[in-house]
């Protein structure tokens, strides 16, 4: 039996979706490779034939989804383009992503992992997180070295927020952290 031309790619996609979402929401020691394959209905020879070992599944998971998606922050004029990152944080720092790790984003979920991980995992999480302040660095105003700064900052506040907020028991005070990273965030897109 002959398989579409595409399958392999369509299977490593498949894998790797579900892999990211296994990831997020159990952690890289928290699940195994027969986990990682049942969550996207594969085998563990099939997940070996994509992937060499979980590294290389973090690794793509790391290129393929942090800082994705991200705001448009090229065009537009510059309001237009703090406005649209103004409503991305809210989304971004809110209960409701605090409530989904599995859909959520990879940073608050998968940088401790990351920090354990081998040179090539790191190199490509620095990678990836130096394109997504400098494409939130495009969306701030002031100089070139002050923007970079408050874009770190922001990223950090994003990260940490969802990250604390998770960690702690539902409520007000896990609300409280979301609140104020937002607008401490708020305040550096845009500051008076």
């Amino acid at each position: 039996m002959r398989y579409p031309s595409d399958q392999k790619a369509r299977a490593k996609q498949a894998i790797l979706q579900a892999g990211a979402r296994a990831l997020r929401t159990n952690g890289f020691n928290g699940i195994g490779i027969d986990g990682l394959a049942a969550s996207a209905g594969v085998t563990s020879g099939a997940f070996y034939s994509n992937f060499s070992n979980k590294q290389a599944l973090l690794e793509d998971v790391i290129e393929a989804y942090l800082g994705e998606p991200f705001i448009d922050s090229q065009s537009g004029s510059l309001t237009q383009r703090q406005d649209r990152l103004t409503e991305w944080l809210a989304m971004y720092i809110s209960a409701d992503h605090r409530a989904d790790p599995a859909s959520g984003c990879v940073m608050p979920s998968l940088s401790a992992d990351v920090a354990r991980s081998n040179a090539q995992i790191r190199v490509a999480y620095r990678r990836k997180m130096s394109a997504l302040v400098h494409k939130m660095s495009n969306v701030l105003d002031g100089t070139g070295p002050d923007r970079e700064k408050r874009a770190w900052s922001i990223v950090a506040m994003m990260v940490g927020a969802i990250a604390i907020s998770r960690a702690m028991p539902d409520g007000e005070e896990a609300d409280q952290v979301l609140e104020s990273a937002l607008q401490t965030a708020i305040a550096l897109v845009a500051p008076k």
